[in-house]
Parts: C-alpha cells; structure tokens; sequence
C-alpha cells in the first residue's frame, strides 16, 4: 500500500484505503466486475425493529469524527448532521428538520419534538441525535418505517456529505462488499451472471475456477448445493455462489445440446478482476488498463515481461490506454507510473490532515521502461488514471494523445464503518510533478483528437501535432488559463480508433516521437504548489 498511515479514530474507522476515482464509473466497475463472487456477506439490518439504536448511533458517531479529522475542509459535527437528517424530507415531505438557536426540531404535521443541540464539534453528541430523531420519524412516518435501516442511513450519510464536495460518499454494507471485491478481490468461482436472468452466465473469469470447471458463457445455473435455482431469487443464487476461499459449491450446469444437467463440485478461490490486458500489434505492445485494484502493477509487469518477449528485438513502442478508466487505488497508479520513470516525482498530496502531505516518487535505478511511450486518454479518464498520465507527461516521458481528461484529482481515504459499511471521504489534493493543481484542470494531451473522425488521415494530424497553445508551460497558468486550455482539447468520452492509429504511428517513428516528445521549458524545482 502507499504511504498513507492516518491515525486511527477509536472506533471511528477499522480501515483505510487511499482511493482516487470518478465515482459514478467506479460504481459501475465495482458492481459489475464482482458479479456473483464477491465475499460472504455480514448479517444485514433488514428493518427498523431488527436494529441496535446503539449502532445507529455508532454510525453516525464514527461518521462525524472522520468528517473532522480527515475531510480536506473544516467541517463541524452540528452543520453536516443538520444537512444529513433534511434528507427523511425527500422520503417523506411531512418531515421536517430545523436548527433553533440551541435546540432542533422534528416537525410532523401538527406535531413536534424539540432536543437541546450538542456543541458544535461534539460527534457523539450529534450521532446520539441523530439516531433519536430517525428512531422518533420511524415511528410516525410509514414511508420511513417500510425502508430498511441501511438504505435510510445511506441516503441521510449520503446527504451530508453532498454538501461538502462531490466525491465524498456512503456504501452501506452490501454495496461496500461489492466496491471492496473490485478492489481488493473476492472469494468465489469467476463468473458473473446476466442482470436480468439471474441464472445465466454471462462471462467467466480467465483462470478462475469456473474457467477450469470448463463453465462457459450461456450455460444456465440450475441447481446450486442440491437446491433448485427455480426456487431461489437472483440475489440468493448470488449469495450461494459466494463463500470462503477453499470451500465446494455444487453447482447443476444446463448447457445448450446436452440432454440433462452437469454436476460439478467447484472449489472457490480468492480471485481479483482483472484490470490490464495486453494486446499486440505487429511491434507495438497496447496495454488497455481499466482500473487501478490491487494487482494492476503487478499485472503490468508480468504483461510488460511477456511484450518484451514475444515481440524481442522487434519492439518499437508501448501504448497505455487509459481511456474511460475512472480511477482505484492510489499506491498501484504510482507502480504503473513507476515502470516508466527512472526516479523523479509521481505526484505530491496535500491536505488539511497532516498525515495527507505525501511525496511519492520512482524509484531509480530500477530497470526502468525506455521504449517510446503514448498515453490515451479521454473525457473518462480521472484520478489513478491522470496521476499516471499527468507525471509521464511533466516528466517527458511519454506523449500523451486524446481528449483533455476529466480533471479529478483529489484522494478520497476510504474508512470502513462499524456496520461493515464503507465512508470514503475526500482529504487530499494531487500535485503533479510540475506544480499545478490536478483538480478541474486535469490532463490536457500534446496531441489532440477531440472532433477527429477515426477516418481522418494519421500522418496528417501527426505532422500538424502538437498545436502551439498545447505544448506551452503551464507552470504558471491560473484557473483562466487552464480554463482556456482544456478548451483547446476539449474532454470527450469517445473511444476513437484514430487514437491508437496516431499512438502506433508515432511509437515507430523515432524522429516524430522526440519531436512531439520535447516538453516546454519549466521549473521541475517548483514541485510543490505555490
């Protein structure tokens, strides 16, 4: 993991992970990557009458204390639970929560509750209150009472923390498994099943154990442990196929041409998505990386080691594609820049925590990538992925192609809740190796593809690349200035196959590469926002 080593707040947090990605894609990843192999579930709260008022409390407590201690801007306990518990208005129009000088006040109808106001910054005080006044409107109101416990806290978590910035959010505990299976991997067989026919596989994993079952796509679970699929929900197959790394799941196979089940006995393993595949065009190694999980360095790696030596002497250029990847882990964004550098800045964080001023660099002397290198990058690129970009291109490394990135560049730190839930709050900014702010600015390519057509000529817009205003330094520019910029190129979410024409074209000519390559002047001593 990176270097991040935050104190741990008593109960408040059981977990930290820095994480840097476009959240509404990620959710995507997250939730389909896993499919039906994520780790066993915890007990859920299913309903109001089935929950601890303890553990609400608890919740709500640990989530006003990370709010404090770790959110990039000053917050205060009052203000944020305040703007949380106005969401039970959404769900119930009836509802109404009001500050009074030193009280607050449940409106229902005719009728009112008034509790005095802990102080300010008192994240106890404010968790207590907060599960009282859910436990009062429970009971008064059906539509809240009908809601499960998990879903009602994670649309009021979720609310406060909108007004704090974008990227701060809530998973309650079944999405958190699914964010974390993305992530960290997951214990099951590899498969994924169709959304909407809950028996159908509709993809198995390389080199997972279905894979080596010989389960294949379109073959229909019909029985799971002696139970008939027919019986159970899509969410309870899901569920059955999930468990400990080790253990059996009998699954019944129905396959089309066969005249009666497969029985197979299936022994699950800890397995991780993959997020790196490796393709090879004549002398051109194109690595398409969709995300940053744990393994995407070391992915790389052995993937860089198979190019070099399938393709040998032969090989002239590597291409990164980062397009429409949203982002992951903060510590496998600077292994994959690091294959390329040979010592130097990755990417610099600051904060208002003091654990979130981090410096991470490349390590020299390490055999270091020194083939020519293209970046793709596109309007769906964030985060992980614009580290990666933003640092082979500050440091003249790589050219980067495409459409100006999406420009977020914050660190969300990741804390898992007492409830096995998941808080991920934003507590840092990411400084690229020249200085600027990554944030709404973002990458802006050397050579730009937005509005080309893919039957546009390759060679012509190579010879017109780079534009002027787009290889000026952009050490000084202020919020105008990028501004201006990124309208020069700007973001599109297109996957263009002129992009990888113009990458190949350019790794295999040496005289093109330096040409585009060659950064403007800039002080790289100024590594740090001034």
């Amino acid at each position: 993991m990176s270097a991040f080593t935050p104190k741990q707040n008593g109960a408040a947090t059981a977990g930290h992970v820095p994480l840097l990605w476009s959240l509404a894609a990620a959710l995507s990843i997250a939730l389909s990557a896993c499919g039906t192999a994520a780790s066993p579930p915890s007990p859920q709260v299913a309903s109001a009458d089935k929950a601890s008022a303890g553990d609400e409390r608890r919740l709500f407590t640990e989530t006003y204390e990370s709010i404090i201690e770790y959110h990039i801007d000053a917050a205060r306990a009052d203000q944020v639970a305040i703007q949380s518990l106005a969401k039970i208005g959404d769900f119930d129009s009836t509802l109404v929560v009001e500050r009074a000088d030193n009280d607050v006040i449940l409106r229902h109808g005719e009728e009112s509750w008034t509790y005095p106001a802990p102080p300010p910054y008192d994240s106890a005080g404010w968790g207590s209150l907060t599960a009282r006044i859910l436990d009062t409107a429970r009971r008064v109101s059906p539509a809240l009472a009908e809601m499960s416990v998990d879903r009602l806290d994670e649309g009021v978590i979720d609310r406060g923390l909108a007004t704090l910035d974008p990227f701060s959010h809530y998973a309650r505990p079944d999405v958190a498994r699914e964010w974390r299976a993305a992530r960290d991997g997951f214990s099951g067989i590899g498969v994924m099943l169709d959304s909407g026919d809950g028996v159908r596989i509709s993809s198995v994993m390389e080199d997972s154990p279905a894979a080596k079952a010989g389960i294949r796509i379109n073959d229909r679970i019909v029985a799971l442990d002696g139970v008939p699929s027919a019986s159970l929900t899509p969410d309870q197959v899901r569920e059955r196929l999930r468990g400990p790394a080790s253990s059996v799941v009998q699954l019944g196979i129905q396959r089309a041409g066969l005249n009666k089940p497969m029985m197979l006995s299936i022994e699950r393993a800890h397995l991780v998505p993959p997020s790196v595949t490796l393709s090879e065009d004549h002398d051109v190694a194109i690595f398409k990386i969709v995300s940053f999980n744990q393994q995407t360095g070391q992915t790389l790696v052995q993937l860089l080691h198979k190019a070099h030596q399938d393709l040998g002497l032969a090989m002239k250029g590597i291409v990164l594609d980062l397009r429409d990847n949203p982002g992951g882990l903060l510590d496998q964004s600077i292994d994959v820049a690091s294959q390329f550098l040979d010592g130097g800045t990755v990417v610099t964080t600051i904060g208002r925590n003091p654990d979130s001023f981090q410096y991470f660099a490349a390590p020299a002397d390490h055999h270091a990538e020194t083939l020519p290198v293209a970046v793709l990058v596109n309007g769906g690129s964030a985060s992980a992925s614009e580290i990666v970009a933003a640092a082979l291109q500050d440091s003249g490394r790589a050219v980067v192609i495409g459409t100006s990135s999406y420009g977020k560049g914050t660190v969300q730190t990741v804390l898992r809740t007492s409830n096995d839930g998941e808080l991920t709050v934003t507590w840092a900014q990411l400084v690229p190796p020249r200085g600027y702010f990554l944030n709404h600015h973002g990458v802006v390519p050397t050579v730009c593809t937005a509005n080309l057509g893919d039957n546009a000529d390759a060679a012509a817009v190579l010879q017109k690349s780079p534009a002027p205003e787009l290889i000026k330094s952009r050490d000084d520019l202020d919020d105008s200035g990028w501004t201006a910029l990124r309208a020069l190129c700007p973001a599109q979410r297109a996957d263009r196959a002129i992009d990888l024409a113009l990458a190949r074209q350019m790794v295999e000519n040496p005289a093109l590469y330096g040409r585009l390559l060659k950064a403007p002047p800039t002080n790289l001593a100024h590594n740090f926002v001034h």
